[in-house]
């Protein structure tokens, strides 16, 4: 599309002010203490507002102002509300991909697979999570993870860490979008190297959380195996009276639950480890949730608890498949996330891809318009950033991704299908640009 001149004045006008002379006419207009110019972003528009609703516009203008949403809808609406630049955009914009659970610290050894979860951790995952007390290596990392979550699309997420307090500081101070972190705790079930450098108590973790806050630190106990039910119990004491969230592992694999009620013997099921410790509630947030039965379901549906559904990594370490209509009958709350490293990659338009697939070959009917609800608004929403981020509306955070536009008509679910096609490394740089908070973050000059 060519750039549209039908309105704007000053800083961000239309025509041949655009990107480095555009910004630098911005920074003298603030300089001068004035509020920044509005600018339309012209382009088709997508966003959804549950699993089966999704409101779209063939001719679309996104408003945008000091980062945050103004207005979102058909352009001529958008652009009787007062003068703005206005930017074409070559291709289709849809909220900002979230990630609820991911593990930062194993983005080096993604796709690095073993039978069974238990085998790769200690044959993968715990060595390399080792290196991350080496600060310089951490901060190294941290650079080239958000490097590339940002290109594939993600503004937002919950992360692990490993069990070093520097370097989650250091994550958190990398971060590039709202991220939220918290280091693995780890009391014993692994090598002695990541057990002492754990938290072991909850007076250290109010220490390791100063500094970053309930906004953005996230109370980690890895999973049950690797702690006792006393520090579970304080770690749940203290989430709950400082307003943390709470994120853990909960029934992955066959393996893990019988080594988990060997461990557990007085304990009912997994589930109720973690229910007796206090960790259960609308805060908390557990990864897979595969093997449950239907007790299990019935705690999480009182607790409130979301799921942070994998598709791609319960694939991957052949672990099983979440019972997505119990989920749905019992209206527990989920969203989608690569969890890699055992997820092979960080693309949620992958993660996406998996769960239609997975679930399709089960005979369960999903549509591409949940996959994105899921993988947008409900990741938000499981990071209490529901009213803040998540979709494009007004008052919302700016965050959006530019994707391609498929051939034909305007179809937006034919559309969102057509982004979960192809191979992993295609779906990883398929969107043309991201923006977090009004600032655009192109793809590196290749």
């Amino acid at each position: 599309m060519a750039p549209d001149r039908r309105r704007g004045a000053g800083c961000g006008s239309r025509g041949p002010r655009r990107g480095a002379a555009r910004r630098l006419a911005c920074a003298a207009h603030r300089r001068g203490g004035a509020r920044m110019s509005a600018v339309v972003y012209r382009a088709p528009l997508l966003t959804p507002r549950s699993a089966d609703r999704l409101d779209a516009w063939a001719d679309g203008g996104l408003r945008v102002r000091d980062g945050r949403i103004e207005a979102a809808g058909d352009f001529d609406a958008v652009m009787v509300l007062g003068e703005a630049a206005v930017e074409s955009l070559d291709g289709v914009l849809v909220p900002g991909f979230a990630d609820v659970h991911i593990h930062w610290v194993q983005f080096p050894v993604r796709g690095a697979f073993e039978e069974e979860l238990m085998p790769w951790l200690r044959e993968y995952i715990w060595p390399e999570e080792m290196r991350y007390a080496d600060q310089d290596f951490a901060r190294a990392a941290a650079q080239r993870f958000f490097a590339a979550t940002v290109r594939a699309g993600t503004v937002m997420g919950m992360s692990y860490s490993s069990v070093h307090a520097a370097a989650t500081h250091i994550a958190d101070e990398a971060r590039v979008g709202d991220w939220m972190v918290g280091d693995v705790v780890m009391e014993h079930g692994a090598p002695e190297a990541l057990t002492r450098a754990s938290v072991h108590d909850a007076a250290e973790l109010n220490a390791r959380a100063a500094g970053i806050g309930p906004d953005r630190y996230v109370v980690t106990p890895r999973f049950a195996l690797n702690c006792t039910p006393a520090l579970m119990a304080a770690l749940g004491d203290f989430a709950r009276a400082g307003g943390y969230r709470v994120q853990t592992h909960l029934s992955e694999s066959p393996g893990e639950i019988r080594e988990v009620l060997r461990e557990f013997p007085d304990a009912e099921d997994y589930t109720d480890v973690y229910d007796r410790a206090g960790l259960l509630g609308p805060r908390s947030v557990l990864g897979h949730c595969i093997h449950l039965s239907p007790r299990e379901w019935s705690v999480l549906r009182a607790r409130g608890s979301w799921i942070a559904h994998c598709p791609s990594s319960n694939e991957a370490l052949d672990s099983g498949r979440m019972d997505l209509d119990t989920v749905r009958r019992l209206d527990i709350p989920y969203a989608l996330a690569s969890d890699v490293g055992a997820g092979s990659s960080h693309s949620l338009l992958h993660v996406m891809q998996r769960f239609l697939e997975i679930h399709r070959a089960a005979g369960v009917e999903v549509s591409a318009t949940e996959a994105l609800y899921r993988a947008t608004l409900a990741g938000a929403e499981c990071m209490g950033r529901g009213a803040v981020a998540g979709s494009l509306d007004a008052g919302k955070r700016a965050d959006f991704v530019l994707l391609p536009r498929p051939a034909g008509g305007f179809l937006p679910e034919a559309w969102i299908e057509e982004w979960t096609r192809g191979a992993m490394a295609e779906l990883e740089t398929r969107p043309l640009a991201t923006w977090i908070a009004g600032e655009r973050h192109a793809p590196p000059a290749t």
